[in-house]
């Protein structure tokens, strides 16, 4: 190892994806000299935050995470104000399925005076034809889709703006704790600092499993699909973002399907839990066809304004928690950031202000979210 270089910055953030770098934006906003270091670059494919649009939402089966939703849109907001972009559309959110779960959904918005409505299938279908709804529907107008990679690219612009520093297609080889001090290191260079953000995704447990207590996370290859509309189905205005949360005829089913309009690319439509096996090592890029031709099957059920037939596959990584929670706590000077189990990325500008906060000698809270 190199002699430790006392670092000039006041924080390292390690990984430039979405949750990274909206930490980073957060510490430069503050004041804090920040130095973000990305393995791969700007506009990368190996991890979760690529690609065009993700799915944002206020609904959701725990009421934690709706409150998050609510502080996320606030900053989001912000954000598109001081860098002049649009990041966040809200086109509407329909939930539908088993009566257990949308209850839920229904009674966590109404808690927090969130607009919500009750939907039939019938009625439902008569307002979005491009889709067949299960038996029970919950419509949110505060849902909508935000836009992934267009995020990443406006946090780093705005990091640099406001003073930060960049270091991409620099791989962290690991991470070391002396007392008060974390030590990082490159390739090239071996640096001392006061705090350390880790933000890594899949790589995270091996940057920093033997230095904090991690819940279990599981890292795997998801394989969302575009599909093309039919015929008098083109127009976002028939699409809202939604999702199919298992089979109310088939509750120990246990999985779930979602699905927005991304512009350009069709109506991506995604399982939350069939995934392959993840080798970080020797990642694999191939398209899993037998995912995609159930898929193709589900769509053809459930989408008459899709055609199955034309179908765009790709990949992404997946970093699962048992619980679907999120791990966001700091031990010394290690900050660890893990928005777990792809459902973090609607609320990126809170998670950074989250992590930020942390990284300045916060603590956390909630329960759920600690090591």
């Amino acid at each position: 190892m190199n002699a430790p270089k006392q670092s000039e910055y006041d924080h390292i953030v390690v990984g430039g994806g979405a949750m990274g770098a909206a930490t980073a934006w957060q510490l430069a906003k503050r004041g804090r000299s920040v130095l973000l270091i990305e393995q791969f670059t700007q506009n990368h494919d190996s991890g979760s935050s690529h690609g065009g649009t993700r799915i944002f939402r206020l609904g959701h089966e725990q009421q934690t995470y709706t409150s998050l939703g609510i502080a996320a849109l606030d900053l989001w907001r912000e954000l598109e104000a001081e860098s002049n972009e649009t990041l966040v559309e809200l086109i509407g959110h329909v939930d539908h399925g088993p009566a257990e779960i949308v209850a839920e959904i229904e009674s966590n918005l109404k808690n927090q005076g969130l607009a919500c409505e009750r939907m039939s299938p019938n009625a439902a279908n008569e307002r979005w034809p491009g889709i067949t709804f299960d038996a029970n529907v919950v419509y949110s107008p505060d849902g909508g889709r935000a836009h992934a990679q267009r995020t990443v690219d406006t946090l780093w612009r705005r990091i640099v703006e406001l003073g930060g520093e960049i270091w991409d297609n620099t791989e962290v080889a690991a991470v070391q704790i002396e007392g008060e001090y974390a030590i990082v290191e490159t390739v090239d260079q071996t640096l001392r600092t006061k705090s350390v953000v880790v933000a890594a995704g899949a790589w995270l447990p091996r940057l920093v499993g033997h230095h904090v207590s991690l819940r279990p996370l599981h890292a795997v290859r998801a394989q969302p699909s575009h599909f093309a509309p039919r015929p008098g189905f083109d127009d976002i205005d028939m699409w809202p973002t939604f999702i199919h949360r298992g089979l109310s005829a088939q509750p120990e089913v246990e999985n779930s399907w979602y699905g927005l309009w991304t512009p350009g690319e069709g109506v991506k439509v995604g399982s939350h839990l069939v995934h392959d096996e993840l080798d970080l090592d020797n990642r694999s890029f191939a398209i899993n066809r037998k995912f995609e031709s159930a898929l193709q099957n589900y769509v053809a059920q459930w989408y008459p304004g899709l055609d199955a037939d034309k179908v765009t596959s790709t990949t992404c990584i997946y970093t699962n928690e048992p619980n679907e929670h999120f791990i966001l706590d700091r031990k010394g000077p290690l900050t660890v950031c893990s928005p777990c189990s792809g459902h973090g990325f609607k609320y990126v500008p809170a998670i950074g202000k989250i992590t930020a906060d942390l990284a300045m000698g916060g603590t956390q809270s909630v329960k759920e979210w600690q090591f």
